[in-house]
């Protein structure tokens, strides 16, 4: 019978502006749902295994960066089908989209489930990662009724534009690894400040990941909570107790392998959010354990220590990015590149905290050359200045092909055609081999049409557009 159940089809037509009925699994995700009143958009649905069209559910849509939505709908799905929350995520990469077609599509989005399912209009929230979080925070502001944001990574807050008479909950998630923590925590300040409910998670992970299941599960019943605290959902004691021991099993799993800084964390978070509900003092006593367990005075001193270096070190990169921007200072590539290469050694420190702190420290230094980059790209600064920018983007992300196709694109179009060819080959060795991108860099033709521009991209490539004879020795 419950296999029967969850797989049952729901037939039902999605909003008016389609004539196509969909199909809709309980207890499975259903995807590329098209989404009426967009230009080719679509979405991935989940109804929880119980979902009952005569009751009303929270609505809970995510939003990923890359637009994948299936994939994004699955990691949710346990607190969807534990908690009862409806799960709708499109499928739109948002680099690729100004921001007000995406607004567009979040809004088509959640209009077209209020007309096509049984949502409770109280309880509709957003979730996002990097982007996706900046495009959930923007959503209080065009949908008064929303109770709560969940943004991974980032986050968008206007405080202009802020209605203070609709709080929501904000709920902050954070990796480890990732420059924007500090941000985060920042973003959770701010809501603490003007009375918003708030909780912030952490997860060992780097910037524009999603963090696993459990976690996301467990921000959820934030929101869960929330709502029982607000009554807008039944406060049922054995429910709240299993929410409560879920939190606690991790608080245990990391005291068991010995990360007692981290285990404190999750319970100051839990005392705040389950002391409404009468487990205060028994998270107070887990806490003044973990506290005098050995390890955990020196699990805090070294996150302490690495913090504040860290701090110390984004200051003065910050400081000297500044300089050399300025001076075009081609002399200190060499230092920055070193930078970078005792940052990757301290990624593989043993001492967790060190070893966050360097990947969050990389990071920084690949946001604010980037940034950096776009600036003086969009501005009428010198050649001299967007060839430096460059050349520091290759030492800072070496990896990445925009800055080397930029200096390219300077030195040929300058006539400087050594340098031109040197960084075309460091592209090329970093395994890049998009062939047609290499013809189509603009303002450098006669440089495309050499024999040494041709014979790299063959030497790499083992292909290259123009073959150009070498020349013949005339004989005396």
């Amino acid at each position: 019978m419950k296999k029967y159940i969850s797989t049952l089809f729901i037939i039902l037509i999605f909003g008016n502006l389609t004539a196509q009925d969909m199909r809709l699994r309980k207890g499975a995700v259903t995807d590329s749902l098209p989404l009426p009143g967009t230009a080719n958009s679509n979405f991935a649905l989940y109804l929880p295994t119980n979902y009952d069209a005569t009751r009303k559910w929270p609505l809970l849509m995510v939003f990923d960066p890359q637009g994948r939505g299936q994939n994004t709908v699955n990691l949710f799905r346990t607190a969807a089908e534990e908690q009862g929350y409806i799960l709708a995520s499109p499928n739109l990469k948002l680099k690729d989209k100004p921001i007000d077609s995406i607004l567009t599509t979040a809004t088509s989005l959640m209009y077209n489930i209020f007309n096509s399912l049984a949502i409770d209009k109280d309880q509709v929230f957003s979730a996002g990662m990097a982007e996706g979080a900046q495009v959930a925070s923007t959503i209080p502001l065009f949908y008064k009724n929303l109770a709560g944001v969940m943004a991974v990574g980032n986050s968008f807050v206007n405080p202009k534009y802020l209605d203070r008479e609709h709080p929501y909950t904000f709920i902050g998630i954070a990796g480890r690894k990732d420059y924007m923590l500090y941000e985060m925590e920042a973003y959770m300040r701010f809501y603490d400040n003007i009375d918003f409910p708030t909780y912030i998670y952490y997860f060992d992970g780097k910037a524009d990941e999603w963090p696993p299941t459990p976690v996301i599960t467990n921000a959820v019943s934030g929101f869960t909570l929330q709502a029982i605290k607000n009554g807008k959902r039944p406060a049922l004691p054995q429910f709240i107790d299993e929410l409560y021991q879920n939190e606690m099993g991790i608080v245990e799993k990391l005291r068991r392998t010995r990360e007692f800084y981290k285990a404190y964390g999750e319970l100051d978070r839990m005392k705040k959010k389950y002391g409404e509900f009468g487990y205060e003092d028994e998270i107070k006593d887990k806490m003044k354990e973990i506290k005098r367990s050995k390890g955990f005075r020196e699990q805090r001193r070294d996150f302490r220590k690495a913090v504040s270096a860290e701090k110390y070190q984004q200051d003065e990169y910050e400081y000297l990015l500044h300089s050399d921007v300025i001076s075009n200072n081609f002399e200190n590539i060499g230092w920055w590149a070193y930078q970078v290469d005792e940052l990757k050694k301290l990624e593989k420190s043993p001492e967790e905290a060190t070893s966050n702190m360097a990947y969050r420290l990389h990071d920084y230094l690949d946001f604010v050359t980037k940034q950096q980059f776009d600036r003086i790209m969009e501005s009428d600064l010198s050649i001299e200045t967007r060839i430096f920018i460059s050349v520091l983007r290759t030492a800072i992300k070496k990896s990445d092909p925009e800055a080397y196709l930029k200096i390219i694109q300077l030195a040929g179009g300058d006539g400087d055609y050594e340098t031109a060819l040197l960084y075309l080959e460091d592209l090329l060795k970093t395994g890049y081999n998009n062939y047609e991108a290499l013809y189509d860099i603009p303002g450098i033709l006669d440089l495309q049409l050499s024999r040494e521009y041709n014979n790299l991209i063959r030497k790499y490539l083992g292909k290259a557009k123009y073959s150009i004879p070498e020349p013949v020795e005339e004989i005396d």
